[in-house]
């Protein structure tokens, strides 16, 4: 017997967009469009009563914008919404606010769809549609339990740290157990899907940082200026966007510019600097394999962190530090938004130690006492 197909709501003001998004999702066979809502007040209606899987969910609506929907649908512990946002400054700043409070993922969009790759919007919409009405009809018991799908539910309850769930590895088969005995000169982190909730956790818990420590989110490159001065506000610490020669300061957080790829070069003895790299051959951007792999080269004794994210970005580049036996620090897949990129690096046997992003931070002060 075949599983049912994936609900989905559709929000936004415009007719137009609508009718749009209907066109690029209604080929799926597996997934349904159950209905339309033209502004927040109606998706929360509808999705009470339609029961959708997944929302695909606009952000400047009225009467209800996306964001104030977003914040009651969750609250009521509805379905997973993924916005649905314009490539601007203005619908960045909101899409982040939306992935903070309760926005589970993001797709964007030209604000008139006319010049937008409605093919890359296609195949992002349809991907995240399908992972995240997956886990919904697995979660809430509407579809066979799914034993690939990459997500846990926000409130699973964390297992102890370093604990792996089967199918992966034990961690007494992970390599070396914890550090090389030097105070880390560089900390580099890869991150996707849950990031935004996922980096305050950890840079949040962080003491004084003694290097600098850069982070691969994937974002387009009108999200990450913002993305970057929203952290700032929000941990009380520098946190900066990082581009084409920046100086890497240490005690600072640098957020590579999205929609690029980027490596670090050392310039003097723990300092470092940004370079572009070529996209080519990437599916994601910024490439935490390609940061990942210039920090083994170009650091004495760096320290890689992979978080929650779709993918397996993060794994070949941390192949790099298990050869140099320098840190892999990976957030516990029970603990992840979206589980596919710690995985993936568990499963490649490159992890130095699996822990909650809480325990990671910890583990990342305790290394920053030590002497060089």
């Amino acid at each position: 017997m075949t599983d049912p197909r994936i609900r989905l709501l559709v929000v936004d003001d415009s007719n137009f967009v609508r009718v749009a998004l209907r066109k690029m999702l209604e080929l799926a066979p597996d997934i349904e469009i159950v209905g339309e809502a033209r502004n927040g007040a109606e998706a929360l209606r509808l999705s009470r009563k339609l029961k959708p899987h997944v929302v695909a969910m606009d952000l400047n609506m009225p009467i209800m914008d996306g964001i104030e929907s977003v914040q009651a649908i969750a609250a009521e512990k509805g379905p997973p919404c993924i916005m649905v946002s314009n490539e601007t400054s203005e619908g960045a700043a909101a899409t982040i606010r939306a992935l903070e409070t309760g926005a589970v993922d993001f797709v964007c969009k030209n604000s008139s769809f006319v010049t937008f790759d409605m093919a890359s919007i296609e195949r992002q919409l349809t991907e995240k549609v399908r992972h995240w009405g997956r886990w919904r009809m697995a979660s809430t018991g509407t579809s066979s339990d799914d034993q690939t799908a990459e997500v846990v539910p926000a409130s699973a309850p964390a297992p102890a740290a370093g604990a792996i769930p089967e199918p992966l590895s034990p961690p007494s088969r992970l390599p070396h157990p914890g550090g090389h005995g030097h105070r880390p000169d560089l900390v580099v982190v890869g991150v996707s899907t849950g990031g935004p909730v996922a980096l305050v956790e950890l840079l949040g818990a962080l003491g004084p940082l003694p290097c600098p420590l850069v982070v691969a989110q994937h974002m387009p490159a009108s999200f990450t200026t913002g993305f970057a001065a929203s952290l700032a506000r929000s941990l009380g610490r520098p946190v900066e966007e990082g581009g084409d020669g920046a100086a890497l300061k240490p005690g600072a957080v640098a957020i590579l510019r999205g929609g690029a790829d980027w490596t670090v070069r050392r310039s003097a003895p723990g300092r470092f600097t940004l370079h572009a790299a070529d996209p080519a051959g990437a599916i994601y951007h910024p490439s935490a394999d390609r940061l990942f792999r210039s920090a083994a080269e170009a650091a004495e004794s760096p320290v890689a962190v992979v978080l929650t994210g779709m993918g397996d970005d993060g794994t070949a580049g941390a192949t790099a530090f298990a050869e140099r036996r320098f840190p892999v620090l990976v957030q516990d897949p029970a603990t992840c938004a979206v589980d596919g990129m710690p995985r993936s690096a568990i499963r490649a046997g490159v992890a130095t130690e699996v822990l909650p992003v809480a325990v990671i931070a910890r583990k990342l002060n305790v290394l920053f006492t030590l002497s060089r």
